[in-house]
């Protein structure tokens, strides 16, 4: 790892600083030759292993306590129903793969077992948020089946509403409620049954699980893996959920979560404070909300985030190639590598452009800033997770505007999906479009409110574009957006269903200045991934006096 030291003030680091080779500054205590090794818990040693003191303890009970108001945890109630919920995905699972069993005339020794994965599984719900699962099915069950046959049986039960698969997803999942409680649903097909009595959960921690199994199913089964592996190599499990909760909070309020759009998904900012967590393996949960932005504003992001040591290969395992910068030009040309724990290692964040990381690493620096405030007692935690002020954020004027519209449910969720999949290739040709143009993509989708009943499903997505002198915009700038709205359309076009849904779907694309953006986008709106909007100004001031605005886009598919 190669991060510029943190401060010696409190910190009693060793001659080098967490396996950077770098010397400590001066005035750091020195180390004995026969003092006792400290524990690793990652692939360096601690920077510190000095424990919270009582006044660091209380401050930390104080956060959370205002966390708890901003950012609240599943209350026992909720998590019990989601539990019940779970129970009875399984028992709809067994019984369908019974079913499967007899038809096929096989004598099933086992049978599929859900697991849950992502944030569920790391121990930090919130109300409302989905639950994310994979279903880990015997070798006699086919993907196919799953996306017809068991799909087939969710439609027709009762308990099941908004039941959308989407089977040509990098991770094919089929999206739910059950019982009111949303559910992503991922499936992982086993290559051979397991032994009588062994125990499906942790078989399928041992690499050789994944041995002749189709990607897909390693994507998906990756995904139970790696969220296994962290809490295997934290220090203190409930130290991490409290600060992964604070990291969350922070970055959904700031707009950069979002895997998709290029920003960090749920994995990514999971990685990174489990790694802040083995660095300081006994500092309690506000020192670790500090450190990580210190740690992270100050990261050298040529070297990647990495909790263990790379695994190369595994024998008898081909095929799965491990994120490696040395020997593969894509992963080398990765922008901000965080990488998975568990075999085959991959960059959880290989979305990351220009632009996106631009607006990462200027959120690094203010939350790190903030933070010394409250130190200083010259700020409060909840300005460090204060929401990002979209439309109102100088000098970004005018926004490019994205409306997905559709006249089903399911085709709104599929069409919405694969537009939002897309948006990466717009933001880089929009980012070298016009001199002097900077862009800042907003993640959050706003609900349409709209009288045309003929539409009743859509939402809104929002582009920031600022105009900047010092980069090659002027007064009187002539701007033309169109022919990078054009190519983003034939993209679009590309989608693989849009016979299915034909007629059932459309894209709506606009520039709008700050003063006539759409009423939806100004409201709260309690169906909003993201609680809270910043007030807005009233800028009439544009940032060009002259400005094309390209011409409204109606896709005609």
């Amino acid at each position: 790892m190669s991060f510029t030291p943190p401060e010696v003030s409190k910190d009693t680091a060793s001659s080098t600083a967490a396996g950077t080779g770098q010397n400590t500054p001066t005035g750091a205590a020195s180390t004995r030759s026969d003092a006792k090794e400290p524990a690793r818990f990652g692939i360096t040693h601690p920077i510190t292993t000095q424990e919270a003191t009582e006044a660091e303890v209380l401050a930390s009970e104080m956060l959370k306590q205002e966390l708890e108001i901003d950012f609240p945890r599943e209350t026992a109630q909720g998590l019990a129903k989601r539990e019940e919920v779970l129970q009875e995905l399984q028992r709809i699972i067994s019984e369908w793969i019974s079913e499967e069993g007899r038809a096929q005339g096989v004598e099933a020794s086992m049978s599929a077992k859900i697991v849950t994965v992502g944030s569920y599984r790391l121990g930090v719900v919130q109300p409302g948020s989905d639950i994310d699962t994979l279903c880990i099915a015997p070798p006699h069950v086919t993907r196919e089946a799953f996306f017809t046959v068991f799909l087939k049986k969710l439609e027709q039960n009762p308990h099941v509403s908004d039941c959308v698969p989407i089977p040509g997803a990098y991770t094919p999942i089929i999206k739910l409620k059950l019982r009111g409680v949303s559910i992503d649903l991922l499936f992982a097909r086993l290559v051979r049954s397991l032994d009588d009595g062994k125990d499906l959960e942790e078989a399928v921690k041992d690499d050789e699980v994944l041995r002749d199994m189709d990607d897909k199913s390693v994507r998906c089964i990756n995904g139970y893996r790696v969220a296994d592996r962290i809490l295997q190599l934290v220090p203190n499990q409930d130290a991490f959920r409290e600060t992964l909760r604070f990291v969350k909070c922070w970055a959904k309020r700031r707009g950069i979560y979002s895997n998709v759009l290029g920003f960090f998904g749920g994995i990514t900012w999971a990685l990174l404070v489990a790694r802040v967590c083995q660095l300081y393996p006994n500092y309690c949960f506000s020192q670790l909300v500090n450190r990580f932005f210190r740690t992270y504003d100050q990261w050298n992001w040529s070297k990647p985030v990495v909790l263990c040591e790379i695994v190369e290969s595994v024998a008898g395992i081909v095929g799965q190639k491990p994120w490696n910068p040395k020997t593969s030009l894509a992963d080398k040309q990765h922008l901000m590598p965080v990488i998975t724990p568990a075999f085959p290692a991959m960059n959880s964040t290989h979305n990351v452009t220009d632009t996106t990381k631009r607006i990462l690493l200027d959120e690094f620096r203010r939350g790190y800033e903030v933070v010394k405030k409250v130190e200083n007692n010259k700020a409060d935690w909840k300005e460090v997770h204060n929401p990002f002020p979209f439309f109102s954020n100088d000098p970004f004027k005018h926004y490019l505007c994205l409306e997905v519209l559709a006249k089903s449910a399911e085709a709104h969720v599929k069409f919405c999906g694969w537009v939002e999949s897309k948006l990466r290739i717009l933001h880089k040709t929009l980012e070298g479009a016009v001199s002097g143009m900077m862009i800042h993509p907003n993640p959050e989708q706003y609900e349409l409110r709209s009288a045309d009943t003929e539409w009743e499903w859509g939402c809104g997505m929002f582009i920031e574009l600022a105009f900047l002198g010092d980069q090659g915009s002027y007064v009187g700038q002539t701007v033309d957006l169109r022919p990078s709205l054009h190519q983003f359309a034939e993209v679009v076009s590309t989608w693989a269903e849009k016979e299915t849904y034909n007629s059932e779907f459309k894209l709506k694309l606009k520039t709008v200045k700050r003063t006539r953006l759409p009423e939806y986008a100004l409201k709260i709106n309690p169906q909003r991934r993201r609680r809270g909007l910043a007030s807005t100004k009233d800028d009439r001031q544009p940032a060009l006096r002259v400005l094309k605005q390209p011409e409204e886009l109606k896709c005609p598919w």
